[in-house]
C-alpha cells in the first residue's frame, strides 16, 4: 500500500505540474540497482543506494521527464 500511495503521489505531482506549467524533473532507482533489499534501515543496503544514487548524479543524470509507467 505504501508504494502505491508513493506512485500515486508522483503521478499527482505530474500532472499537477503539466496543469500549472511547471517542469517536471524526476529522479528515481533504476533497475541497475541490484543489491537486495533486506528491511528497513539495514546498513548496508542504504549505504549502496546512497552511492547509487550520488554515482549518477556525479556522471550526469538526465531527469526523467515523466513518472515511471505512466500512460497518457
Amino acid at each position: 500500500m505504501i508504494a502505491s500511495s508513493g506512485v500515486n503521489d508522483t503521478y499527482r505531482m505530474y500532472l499537477i505540474a503539466r496543469r500549472d506549467g511547471v517542469d517536471f524533473n524526476l529522479a528515481a532507482i533504476g533497475d541497475d540497482f541490484t543489491v537486495p533489499y533486506k528491511g528497513p534501515f539495514e546498513k548496508d543496503y542504504m549505504q549502496a543506494l546512497f552511492d547509487y544514487g550520488y554515482q549518477k548524479g556525479r556522471s550526469g543524470y538526465r531527469w526523467q521527464k515523466t513518472p515511471p509507467g505512466y500512460a497518457n
